[in-house]
C-alpha cells in the first residue's frame, strides 16, 4: 500500500513543472477589447499610436474610480430624495391630523426622514466631488499623453 502512494506521488511530482513561476505569458501589456473600447471613448486610439502602457492602465485604473465614486454618490443622492421627499409629505399630512397624538407622531417621523435625507444627501457630496475630481486627474493626463505623442512624430519627421 505503501508502496503504490510512493509511486502515484513521485508519478505526479514528475509529471508537473515544479517551478513556482511560469514565463510562458509574453511581457507585453496587453489589452482586453473592453479596454481599448474605453480607451478609444476615452480619445486614445492605441491601434494606430503607441503610449506608455502602464500610463494607459493608470488612466483605465482611474477613470474606474471616477466612476464608482459617480455611482455610489448617485445611490446616496437618490436615497436622500426619496428620504426627505418622504419626510416632507409626512409633514405636509401633519395638520390633517384631528387628534395630538397623531399630529407628534407624523411630525416625529416626518422630520427623522427629513433629517436622514439630509445626511444622506451630505454624505453624497464627497463622493459626487471625488469623481469630478478623478475625471479631471484622467482628462488632463490624457492631454499630456496626446502631447507628447505628438512631439514624438514631430521629432521622429525631423529625423
Amino acid at each position: 500500500m505503501r508502496l503504490n502512494l510512493k509511486l502515484i506521488i513521485i508519478f505526479l511530482t514528475s509529471s508537473f513543472s515544479l517551478s513556482g513561476q511560469s514565463y510562458d505569458y509574453s511581457k507585453k501589456h496587453e489589452f482586453s477589447y473592453s479596454d481599448i473600447n474605453k480607451l478609444n471613448s476615452l480619445g486614445l486610439d492605441i491601434e494606430n499610436k503607441t503610449y506608455d502602457n502602464l500610463k494607459l492602465r493608470y488612466i483605465l485604473s482611474v477613470h474606474k474610480r471616477s466612476k464608482l465614486n459617480n455611482v455610489i454618490g448617485t445611490i446616496f443622492r437618490t436615497g436622500a430624495y426619496v428620504s426627505g421627499g418622504f419626510g416632507v409629505l409626512l409633514l405636509a399630512t401633519v395638520p390633517s391630523q384631528d387628534t395630538g397624538l397623531g399630529a407628534g407622531i407624523a411630525t416625529l417621523v416626518g422630520a427623522a426622514f427629513l433629517s436622514v435625507g439630509a445626511i444622506g444627501y451630505g454624505v453624497s457630496v464627497p463622493f459626487k466631488m471625488a469623481s469630478k475630481r478623478r475625471g479631471f486627474e484622467r482628462d488632463i493626463m490624457i492631454q499630456k499623453l496626446i502631447e507628447k505623442n505628438i512631439e514624438n512624430i514631430k521629432t521622429k519627421s525631423e529625423l
